[in-house]
């Protein structure tokens, strides 16, 4: 056969020749056109290399697969370092840094004075919490009890301390600063009841929610016996009574308790004139309970002169100078004032907080 097939006719049979679909023939001009054709050939070249264009997608699909691998374990790597960066931040945030002390935090056990040094004992109220760092700042003659409170761990298992809080130029001591608690002035040590008292204290006598919170802080009930409050402010004076709902036999310590709460009343409620008290006693001598009732008052003026001649009495005993106030009422101004008058309680009537 004539290789008499031109460029064009070659080019549309390449297809068919390279899929072998041509008869012999037709295969044979196509093969001798390609001999004396290098364009022809070239194009045939190429239809017949398929796998070299395939190859190099492939190779961009491994090379993704790669970059996506190493992508992740960047990602896991990075996300571990951040929670393990978290965690040590965590740790040394409850274990090692803490909260600054909180007076509410800590119970004073114990308060001892020397000459010139008090020594107050701490506890953590929670056996969780830890302190470390103690320390005592003095500003303007006032000593601060400071800490760190942290989560109790190997690192720091103690959840007490003693500080030593020298009282020179010290009037007073306080637990987490003057915002916190106050513990010790002028000589006396600041109970938590004075404290809970004095932040108790109401204005009216007409708030029974008040009224009783004051009541149940005072223990009266725990103390003297089962019994009842009514409060009368419908006119002057502003009363308060206490009725007692079982028999009692009062000894004289019960009697001079009584006196003590009946004081501590009238200074705690601000326009509150009297308090009145009832009892059916179990002592011998009547037949019926009408027969046995008890009853008493004490107003704000019998507890100003009380107090007064207690404190007079006290001072000279004692050897302070601590002032005779005006009235009741101003036993409860502060708390310094407050525990002087638990103090003279304490020393006339035996009573105890």
């Amino acid at each position: 056969m004539k290789n008499d097939l031109t460029c064009g006719v070659v080019r549309d049979l390449l297809p068919s020749y390279v899929e072998n679909l041509l008869g012999e023939e037709a295969r044979a001009a196509v093969e001798r056109h390609l001999e004396a054709c290098p364009a022809c050939t070239a194009e045939k070249e190429a239809m017949t290399a398929p796998a070299v264009r395939t190859e190099e997608p492939e190779k961009e699909v491994d090379f993704l697969k790669q970059v996506k691998r190493a992508n992740r374990k960047r990602i896991i790597v990075s996300v571990t370092a951040t929670a393990v960066g978290l965690l040590a931040a965590l740790g040394l945030k409850v274990f090692v840094i803490g909260t600054p002390l909180q007076a509410q935090s800590v119970a004073v056990t114990e308060i001892r004075q020397t000459d010139h040094v008090l020594y107050v004992s701490l506890m953590s109220v929670s056996s969780g919490s830890a302190f470390h760092g103690w320390k005592v700042e003095v500003e303007d003659g006032a000593a601060s009890i400071y800490a760190r409170d942290v989560l109790a761990s190997p690192l720091f298992r103690d959840g007490g301390g003693i500080v030593g809080v020298s009282l020179d130029l010290v009037r007073e001591v306080w637990l987490g600063g003057v915002s916190g608690r106050l513990i010790w002035k002028e000589g006396l040590v600041i109970s938590p009841k004075t404290q809970d008292l004095i932040d108790a204290k109401t204005p009216y006598c007409g708030d029974a929610s008040a009224m009783g919170r004051l009541i149940d802080l005072l223990e009266i009930r725990q103390r003297l016996g089962p019994c009842t409050f009514s409060l009368h402010t419908s006119n002057e004076p502003y009363r308060l009574t206490v009725d007692f709902t079982e028999p009692v036999n009062f000894s004289s310590g019960q009697w001079r308790l009584m006196r003590a709460y009946l004081y501590q009343l009238l200074a705690l409620v601000e326009n509150l004139d009297e308090v009145e008290y009832t009892y059916v006693s179990n002592e011998a001598g009547g037949r019926t309970s009408a027969d046995r009732v008890r009853s008493g008052s004490v107003t704000k003026e019998n507890a100003t002169e009380a107090l007064r001649t207690m404190t007079q009495a006290y001072n000279q005993v004692h050897g302070t100078d601590w002032p005779v106030r005006k009235s009741v009422k101003d036993y409860a101004a502060g708390l310094l004032d407050y525990q002087r008058m638990v103090a003279v309680l304490r020393d006339s009537l035996g009573y105890m907080e």
